[in-house]
């Protein structure tokens, strides 16, 4: 139930912020279609100020859409560290009215959330989204990365929910940048975006990354080739076992890897504020299983599908349990409540889902996967 209201309240707040986001764009390009240039957002932040929260950067500050793909006309800018960690900044001319709002999704979210029915949720979004005091007019912290700022007739998004994480790195930033709204540094982030990192190469369609070869020396015979998922960016392993069928359904993000990773790990604490502390994940960690709990569990999952009816899950074998501290070839992995494994290597991002997977094997073929990144 915890995975479901973080889930819930994660999915309203991306919406309205989007929908806000595009309000402002329009005003943005209107202005823009009466001759206005579009201020360069690289001009808010400079490089070394930026290597404070991502470390050294991999390339100079670039323009970016909002969605991270280099632009010349981006509103956006990406500070990418070499090692991964992202910061952005978007600058949102003559959104006064539509920054205005970003800073409410509070008293939207919550609103939306109690025509839902789900008032617990709605209250929440009050305690959670707090206002962040600053020299600005209003500003909005979410916790997991995003401060809104608006200042005068400008609206600003300082995201660093792919680097710590942390409201007072977002508020530190915002304090820096605000006012350079009106004296921007000497800087053309159009321009670097020639030497913007490019997406790494990668085969397309995700069953053809592996061979077969390869996946079964980790899960065993397969039970049929291996099947694309929703999209070309997924794949399907399924294996007979004496307990029922196992599938292990695999997802890959080729570019920003690293951003998605850390925004997942950073959903943790967002997570922990929503329910009002601390996560207690100690408890769950050593839930120790005997048949009858793990055959519950199996049931619990196949109720919430996704891995569809099939042997029990690696969550009968090691509890709902959360591991940041795996080891193998990648540069970072986490087992998340037991039922998802997430890995990243080289800015690419893998998750496997659980929740009829054998624990072991899909470490053995999330190993074979990364070793081939």
């Amino acid at each position: 139930m915890l995975i479901t209201r973080i889930v819930a309240f994660g999915v309203a707040a991306a919406l309205l912020l989007a929908c806000h986001k595009s309000d402002s764009s329009s005003s943005s390009s209107a202005l823009a279609g009466k001759g206005d240039a579009q201020p360069d957002p690289c001009a808010l932040l400079s490089a070394n100020e930026a290597e404070v929260y991502v470390s050294v950067l991999g390339s100079p500050p670039y323009r970016t859409t909002d969605d991270g793909v280099p632009d010349v006309s981006g509103e956006t800018c990406m500070y990418r560290g070499s090692d991964g960690r992202q910061v952005t900044i978007e600058r949102m001319e003559g959104g006064a009215e539509a920054g205005q709002a970003m800073t409410d999704v509070p008293n939207a979210l919550g609103g939306a959330l109690e025509k839902a029915g789900a008032s617990g949720l709605g209250a929440t979004a009050h305690r959670v989204m707090a206002e962040a005091k600053g020299p600005w007019d209003h500003a909005t912290w979410i916790p997991g990365g995003s401060l809104m700022v608006t200042k005068g007739d400008v609206a600003v998004h300082v995201d660093v929910s792919a680097a710590s994480g942390k409201e007072d790195d977002a508020v530190a930033i915002a304090k820096q940048i605000v006012p350079r709204l009106d004296h921007p540094l000497d800087y053309d982030g159009a321009k670097a975006v020639a030497s913007a990192p490019k997406p790494k190469e990668h085969p397309a369609r995700a069953c053809d990354l592996i061979p077969k070869s390869a996946v079964e020396a980790a899960i065993g015979a397969l039970d049929g080739d291996p099947a694309p998922g929703a999209d070309a960016n997924e794949c399907d392993y399924k294996v007979a076992s004496a307990q029922g069928p196992r599938t292990y359904k695999v997802a890959y993000v080729w570019q920003g890897g690293q951003k998605n990773y850390n925004m997942l790990k950073h959903g943790m604490s967002t997570l922990g504020s929503v329910m009002g502390g601390a996560i207690p994940t100690a408890g769950m960690d050593n839930m120790k299983m005997d048949s009858n709990t793990s055959k519950m569990i199996g049931g619990l999952m196949k109720m919430a599908g996704g891995g569809g009816p099939g042997a029990p899950g690696a969550a009968t074998q090691v509890g709902f349990k959360t591991d940041t501290t795996l080891k193998g070839p990648w540069d970072n992995a986490t087992l998340l409540h037991g039922t998802q494994l997430l890995a990243v290597k080289s800015d690419v991002m893998v998750g496997m889902d659980l929740q009829t997977a054998d624990y072991e094997k899909a470490k053995a073929l999330m190993a074979a996967i990364c070793s081939r990144l």
